[in-house]
Parts: structure tokens; C-alpha cells; sequence
């Protein structure tokens, strides 16, 4: 079995490079949108050269495609880390709340909302991102069949109304800017959630595969 490679001295500061620039892409996606989003933005951000980007991302499509995959990495956290921790699902209420909270109204979840906006208009970046973002949704969808049931006796219940909760939780991203008051969105969110715990069921353990 062939021994794993150490990664040398340049191989770590690539990495430091490429983390350090997707963190500023997160930043200026967050704060400033995706058109406001330049090289140059990024680059003052990073402290790092307009090369080192260019060199890891040679478009700006590319640099906020890679950022989305690392987004989307993160997001399954809200059901299968606690999934792999707890001897059960978590409670329907819970998991909305929290995936609120420290998912979708972040940093990253309020990007990632700026990315797949912008995807429906420039078809390069929809290009490198449709099928990640096709996997993407079928891996979030499974995830949460494998720990819940819907009411509603169609196989596909669970997914259904996961599904529903993703994009409700992403369009009061969108629909923030408009509210003067967040205690408002976090109503909206407590009551979208009791309305989706009688309709969303964690599988006992046993029965979960």
C-alpha cells in the first residue's frame, strides 16, 4: 500500500492561501453581494496578491464556485452530525431553529443565497455548479429521509417538507432586508417551525437505518 504523501511547505501555504481567499469571498458575498464581488474586493480583503487568486482561481465564477462547494459542505451539519451523535433525530423544532440561526442567517448561508441567485443569470457559474448543486440536494434530501417521516403517507413526504424548510428559510434571507425589526424573522421562524413539527416526525431510533 503506497505510503500518503506529507504535504511540503508550499503545499500548506497554497492551502492557507486558497482558505484565506474563499473566507474573503464569504465576506464580500455577505456584505457586499455577488455583483459588488470583484478580484479587487477579494483581494484587499485577503491582503493577498490579485496572482495568488488568480493562480488558485483564474475567473471570478471559478473562485465563487469553489466557494459554494466549501458552503455546501457545511451545510448538511444541521441533521447529520447530530444524526451521527445523538441516539436519536433531533426535534423537528430544533433543527429549523438552529439551521436558522447558525446556517442560513450566517455568513455563509446569507453567500450562498447571493450564489445561487447569481446563478440564474450568469450561466458560467451555473455551468460549473449544476451538478454539485444537483448532488448537493439529493445527499441533503436522503439525509434527512434517513431521520424523519412526513405526514403525509408519500414516500417522499420527508424530503418534500425538508425541501419546503430550505427554500422558506432562504427567501427570509432575501425577504431581511425588507424587516426593520429581526425579533420579526425570528417569530416567522419559531412559527414556520411549530407548523413543520406537526408535519415533520424524527424516527425513533430502532428504526432508523
Amino acid at each position: 500500500m503506497p505510503e500518503t504523501l506529507k504535504p511540503t511547505p508550499q503545499d500548506r501555504r497554497s492551502r492557507s492561501t486558497q482558505a484565506k481567499v474563499i473566507r474573503a469571498t464569504i465576506a464580500c458575498l455577505d456584505r457586499l453581494g455577488y455583483a459588488e464581488t470583484t478580484f479587487a474586493r477579494i483581494q484587499e480583503r485577503a491582503g493577498v496578491s490579485r496572482g495568488a487568486i488568480t493562480h488558485h482561481f483564474p475567473t471570478r465564477q471559478a473562485l465563487v464556485a469553489a466557494t459554494a462547494m466549501e458552503l455546501l459542505a457545511r451545510a448538511l451539519d444541521p441533521v447529520e452530525r447530530r444524526a451521527a451523535q445523538a441516539a436519536s433525530p433531533e426535534p423537528v423544532r430544533d433543527l429549523i431553529t438552529r439551521a436558522w440561526g447558525q446556517v442560513v442567517n450566517a455568513a455563509g448561508g446569507r453567500a450562498m443565497v447571493e450564489i445561487l441567485v447569481a446563478c440564474r443569470t450568469d450561466a458560467e457559474l451555473y455551468r460549473l455548479l449544476e451538478t454539485r448543486l444537483h448532488d448537493w440536494d439529493r445527499q441533503s434530501r436522503a439525509s434527512v429521509a434517513r431521520a424523519y417521516v412526513g405526514a403525509d403517507p408519500a414516500p417522499d413526504d420527508a424530503e418534500l417538507l425538508w425541501s419546503m424548510t430550505r427554500n422558506f428559510l432562504r427567501g427570509l434571507v432575501l425577504h431581511e432586508r425588507f424587516v426593520t425589526d429581526p425579533a420579526y424573522l425570528a417569530r416567522m421562524v419559531e412559527r414556520f417551525a411549530g407548523m413543520m413539527e406537526s408535519q415533520l416526525t424524527p424516527l425513533p431510533a430502532k428504526d432508523a437505518p
